[in-house]
């Protein structure tokens, strides 16, 4: 990873006038690969050999872009572009062994609700082992060009010789006296919001934060109390004061959200100051904390109701917490989150009590009326419309029910059978809607007789008779038809001119016929970028009445190309295909909250601007 942002920073100085990122960087290997499967696809392979391929340029092209890459970095080096970027040296016989270690799988679907991340192994923890020396390059390019140095936001740092020991020694001493200069301007910000109230927090607070840290760092060197700062103190409070201005310029998080996190900059400030890791290593629980306050607030859209979430008093409760701490340990931070993590499972509605109940206990059959109860709460989840068959939600409430439970007490809730389960529910119920999409009645002639089958095993399993699964499946059948006809009827209404019991005149005009939109094209970049969204992505949905909604993608079944996305609780509330999602993003009625983590957004976009900045200065 290193070796792309130190490619894609060069390649960006080349060209002034263009943003260079993962969308147009020639070696992006999301790029590299389409390009190939692309190239490919008029031969209309089978699957069997488009897996073999695929393996073979995963091989050939992949576990090889890094020396590319190297190579690319080296050229540009050559070139005299950035020659100073990359400062610290890289171990290719390192680099090629890691690609022979074992790497963890994680099953996609898990990642919407899951509380916490997979653990980080060796060499996840070296990932980004460069990424603060890279930003320290960026710092001091611009800093040391005419005019440019006003973009950092500490003014008054003046870097100081660290050559000696005896300098050494002063940086130690200094760094107590910086550290007691940072809670004293932290005590004195938050005494000041207590009187002035909200006017004194948000952007405000971070304007604030780094007119404090001048004006002190200006008074102490006039003083003699603190000389000038040595340079990765300097790169350190300037570095941190960029990260905090880039989250409270993030659209993903709700005001009120960056308000709090925003209280914590000085704390995460000294954090930094004794361990520069914290930009490096994504599982930095300085960093998880701040991710998982991000996370736990994503959806919150009405700040008025806020008074009485519990999780916001949580999380208010917690950073008051940090403010308060003298001693901000990575072992504190891990304590938050693990606070924070149970707090939330608490909270959760109460299938998530009953699931944490029902794994607590070796016989889950002790357990039969909480495992019945779950079952209930779950299949209700995947209700999303009212106006469900009475006949076929009697069959899910009832025998389908049975089939779960007995499914529950042999894995246990979440088992390896559970998710195709619930997406055979996805898909009965999308067979007995009564809205209907082009090419639907192609895709059910396709999935049903498989979906019939998989229905008649489950509904033996849970216990019901032969003679009652054959009734089912021909009710079932019953109301598959009649959701088409409805669908076929209301068409031929839209596209029938409506008249009068009199023959209509020459000179009356026909009402309009609505038609569906045409598809967007496959090379569209709206449905290019649909297909790529990742189980656990947060968008934002216009609802009734303008009111935003925001949900995450929960699954995606290609077999009726449905994408499902359920709110924070875990309960469906939209289903779209993919061409219709693309639609809605294309006309901006849908946006998208959040793509990875809140800090390494924020860190991604001090780059970005740290790289703007140079090429304004140098025009």
């Amino acid at each position: 990873i290193q070796q792309y942002i130190s490619f894609t920073t060069r390649l960006d100085t080349v060209f002034p006038n263009l943003h260079i990122d993962e969308t147009n960087n020639p070696l992006d290997p999301e790029q590299i690969g389409e390009s190939f499967s692309e190239a490919i696809r008029p031969l209309n392979l089978k699957a069997h050999y488009l897996l073999t391929i695929y393996r073979e340029f995963n091989k050939a092209v992949f576990h090889n872009l890094e020396e590319v890459l190297a190579d690319a970095n080296e050229v540009m080096i050559g070139m005299d572009i950035l020659p100073k970027l990359d400062i610290k040296a890289r171990n290719r016989e390192l680099q090629k062994t890691k690609r022979a270690t074992h790497r963890p799988t994680t099953d996609r679907e898990t990642r919407a609700f899951s509380d916490s991340p997979e653990p980080a192994k060796a060499e996840s923890k070296k990932k980004n082992a460069e990424i603060f020396a890279m930003m320290q390059t960026l710092v001091h390019d611009l800093a040391s060009q005419q005019g440019a140095a006003q973009a950092l936001p500490v003014t008054a740092a003046i870097t100081a010789d660290t050559s000696t020991a005896v300098a050494q020694q002063e940086i130690q001493k200094q760094q107590s006296l910086l550290m007691d200069m940072l809670t004293n301007i932290q005590a004195t910000l938050e005494a000041r919001k207590t009187v002035d109230g909200p006017a004194d927090s948000g952007s405000g607070l971070v304007s604030k934060v780094k007119e404090s840290i001048n004006e002190s760092l200006e008074a102490g060197n006039k003083s003699g109390d603190i000389g000038p700062l040595d340079s990765s103190s300097a790169d350190v409070i300037n570095l941190v004061t960029l990260l905090y201005q880039a989250i409270w310029k993030d659209e993903s998080l709700p005001v009120v959200m960056k308000e709090l996190i925003g209280r914590t900059q000085i704390s995460i400030m000294k954090v930094a100051l004794t361990d520069t890791s914290f930009f490096e290593n994504e599982q930095h629980p300085a960093r998880v904390i701040l991710n998982e306050f991000a996370m736990a607030g994503i959806a919150w859209t009405e700040a008025e109701l806020l008074a009485n979430d519990s999780v916001y008093q949580k999380i208010k409760e917690l950073v008051e917490r940090i403010l308060a701490e003298k001693a901000l340990s990575n072992t504190f931070f891990q304590k938050l989150i693990n606070e924070l993590r149970q707090f939330k499972t608490s909270r959760s509605k109460t299938d998530a009590a009953l699931e944490q109940r029902i794994r607590e206990t070796v016989d889950h059959s002790d357990r039969l009326e909480d495992v019945s109860a779950f079952v209930t709460q779950k299949i209700d989840e995947r209700i999303l419309n009212d106006d469900l068959d009475p006949s076929i939600r009697t069959v899910l409430h009832t025998n389908f029910h049975d089939f779960l439970v007995k499914l529950v007490l042999k894995e246990g809730p979440g088992g390896s059978s559970w998710k195709p389960v619930m997406s055979t529910i996805d898909v009965l119920l999308w067979t007995v809607k009564s809205e209907k999409q082009p090419g639907d009645k192609e895709r059910f002639d396709k999935i049903n007789p498989r979906l019939i089958d998989n229905l008649e095993k489950a509904l033996e399993i849970g216990g019901t008779s032969k003679s009652r699964i054959t009734k089912i499946i021909r009710q079932l059948k019953q109301v598959q038809d009649f959701s088409f006809h409805q669908a076929e009827t209301v068409a031929k209404r839209r596209l029938v001119p409506t008249t009068s019991h009199t023959a209509q005149t020459a000179t009356t005009p026909a009402p309009i016929a609505r038609k569906e939109p045409p598809p967007l094209p496959r090379d569209d970049p709206h449905l290019r970028q649909v297909d790529k969204f990742p189980i656990g992505i947060w968008l934002e949905f216009q609802g009734s009445g303008g009111q935003p909604v925001r949900c995450t993608l929960a699954a995606k079944i290609d077999s009726i190309d449905k994408m499902f996305f359920v709110n924070h609780q875990g309960v469906k509330v939209v289903e779209l295909t993919r061409m219709r999602l693309a639609r809605e993003l294309k006309a901006g009625s849908v946006r998208i909250v959040s793509e990875g983590s809140l800090v390494d957004r924020a860190i991604e976009s001090v780059i970005s601007n740290l790289r703007s900045s140079a090429r304004k200065a140098e025009a």
